[in-house]
């Protein structure tokens, strides 16, 4: 992979961490001056490695076909949308958009392909909910000169012509390592996880557990699945609470799982304890108005345009454009009370996730008061 400036940040990061001292003004502004190596948003990295698509030229306008995992969460919402926007931007070259969603259940997402592989769509967009169960059809799609290209969810790439994503192991240790720093290297914490099995889920805890692994000191007292969402993390943080009274922070796998724990915590009774979280608009939003009471935070940033760099890429490929294997965006890391202020948007619902490509008019459709 080309790092590019992605591996000066991160390495920053964790050289602040390990040496006791969370760095600040200047990592901060390296983070937030990704390399801009497409001219697209948030992109920080490409592979070397490049996808001969000749095979899959052909002339316009396209069929595509669009496949996710759940709309069971606003990023899934505004990750959705995302596609459908850059869509209309190239409404020259686009005549029908296919979406159809899994509703989280791994047979309904193979039915899917099968089903866009039926009708003859001319490339295929999909956030993968397992790998290993979708090998199969993935693979018969790109037998049939269907182009498929993986966004968000990280997937065998020799299931798929490309994919599109961020670097979940690189969440889930510098997630871990800014929480060790902020306890000191020792503490009981408890861990609010995704989706169980789902490829994100384990290649984040993956990161994180290798951080915790190296402090003997740190105890992992639970890790419980909440499928990132606000609801569910509330009620699994509700029932952990009486029975672990010494909680000294929160490890959190992302969505709006963080801001569901600290809500359970505050209707405890509870002091809030340091916890990592993500760009999601009502948890930054908490983070504000708790951190009078003494409450910090760390916020991985996790982009919703993943669907539209996908959507790039496969029109890239049927025109045979060369494209490459990987892609990596992540938009900048929140790692101040500051930045958290700038970042969160008041006017707009909880929902709101602040790593996005879309326009003010889609923001307030969805994310309007």
């Amino acid at each position: 992979m080309k790092r590019l400036l992605m591996v000066t940040a991160a390495a920053l990061v964790l050289v602040g961490l390990l040496s006791g001292g969370m760095v600040q003004a200047q990592s901060a502004a390296e983070i937030s001056a990704r390399v801009d190596v497409l001219g697209w948003p948030y992109v920080v990295s490409i592979s070397d490695e490049m996808v001969d698509t000749s095979a899959y030229k052909k002339e316009g306008p396209y069929r595509i076909g669009f496949v996710t995992i759940f709309q069971a969460n606003t990023w899934a919402v505004q990750f959705t949308h995302e596609l459908f926007e850059e869509a209309k931007r190239h409404g020259d070259l686009i005549s029908e958009v296919i979406h159809l969603d899994a509703q989280g259940e791994i047979p309904r997402q193979i039915a899917a392909v099968e089903d866009l592989i039926a009708r003859g769509v001319d490339a295929i967009v999909i956030d993968p909910i397992s790998p290993r169960a979708l090998e199969g059809v993935l693979k018969m799609a790109k037998s049939r000169g269907i182009p498929v290209i993986a966004a968000s969810s990280q997937i065998p790439l020799d299931q798929v012509t490309a994919w599109v994503g961020r670097d979940d192991a690189e969440y889930g240790r510098l997630t871990a390592l800014w929480l060790v720093e902020q306890l000191g290297g020792k503490g009981n914490i408890i861990a609010l996880d995704g989706i169980a099995g789902n490829p994100v889920t384990e290649e984040r805890w993956r990161g994180a557990k290798e951080v915790f692994d190296q402090y003997p000191d740190i105890r992992v007292l639970t890790r419980q699945f909440a499928d990132w969402g606000f609801a569910q993390a509330k009620a699994t943080m509700a029932n952990l609470l009486p029975a672990y009274p010494n909680i000294d922070g929160i490890w959190s796998g992302g969505g709006a799982m963080t801001q569901g724990a600290i809500e359970a915590f505050i209707d405890a009774g509870r002091p809030l304890v340091p916890m990592v979280g993500e760009g999601n608009n009502g948890f930054l939003l908490d983070w504000i108005k708790y951190s009078e009471q003494g409450f910090t935070s760390f916020a991985f940033n996790n982009p919703t345009n993943h669907t539209a760099l996908a959507l790039r890429l496969a029109l890239m490929a049927l025109r045979g454009e060369p494209i490459p294997l990987e892609v990596h965006a992540t938009a900048p890391y929140i790692m101040s009370l500051e930045q958290a202020k700038l970042y969160a948007r008041p006017d707009l619902a909880e929902g709101y996730w602040v790593g996005h490509t879309l326009s003010e008019e889609t923001l307030q459709t969805l994310w309007g008061k």
